[in-house]
């Protein structure tokens, strides 16, 4: 994350991986040579207590930039991924909740199984 604003922004100092929400998943089909939907749902997860779901929070300065790692697989997204295939997915960050930004999405990332 990285705070392009003149103000200081708020944000946690962990960021919990059940917060990065699978998005747009996609299964190969070889036959058609193609990646398609698949109708996968995810449970939502609401936050309606910053500081308990996100934690201690530390001030971003401008030009400031802080990295989160979170793992993923195994995690929330890999009941989408029931067989033997390859997908891709992306993942959106839910940081409009305490820096008034708008969500991080991810490119597309790729997963076989």
């Amino acid at each position: 994350m990285t705070n392009k604003e003149d103000k200081r922004i708020k944000i946690p100092k962990q960021y919990p991986d059940i917060w990065a929400r699978p998005t747009d998943i996609q299964v190969y089909n070889d036959k058609k040579k193609e990646y398609q939907d698949i109708k996968y749902s995810f449970d939502g997860v609401n936050c309606l207590n910053i500081k308990k779901c996100f934690g201690k929070m530390t001030d971003l300065k401008k030009g400031e930039s802080k990295q989160y790692k979170a793992t993923i697989i195994p995690g929330r997204i890999s009941k989408a991924f029931k067989e033997k295939q390859k997908y891709r997915f992306k993942l959106a960050f839910d940081t409009y909740l305490f820096s008034g930004c708008n969500d991080y999405v991810t490119d597309w990332l790729y997963f076989k199984n």
